[in-house]
């Protein structure tokens, strides 16, 4: 019993930090379309980049910033792995690292389609 809660444990926090790493995946995205957008538009409309220049430094930042917070959920990424090791969840229990669904096809069980382990009670840290 106590090594099912620790799956679900993990399995519930397993799919907040693939969220987390997503929504910075997005973010940085978005920033680059942000960038896109600006330019297409400026050009559209024959603005100097003198008058609004500030608009675009700004958005490399925080680009930078996310880029920053990516390494970090990297680093927190790790942590998790070595936090799993510690309570006994064994590697054959695991989707390899960048076995990650694909949203576009949620029936998809990943780049490398992992089928060693009972879907049921994989998780993916």
């Amino acid at each position: 019993m106590y090594k099912e809660k620790t799956i679900n444990v993990a399995k519930a926090l397993t799919v907040q930090l693939h969220a987390t790493e997503e929504a910075i995946d997005t973010a940085l995205t978005e920033a680059a379309h942000l960038i896109e957008t600006y330019v297409t538009s400026r050009r559209a409309i024959r603005m100097s980049t003198v008058i609004s220049g500030d608009v675009h430094e700004n958005t490399l930042k925080a680009m930078m910033a996310l880029n920053t917070a990516q390494q970090h959920m990297t680093a927190a990424h790790n942590g998790l792995v070595r936090v799993q090791k510690q309570v006994g969840l064994s590697a054959n229990a695991i989707i390899p690292p960048y076995d990650k669904p694909d949203p576009d096809d949620p029936g998809n069980g990943g780049i490398t389609k992992t089928d060693q382990v009972d879907r049921s009670q994989r998780i993916a840290i």
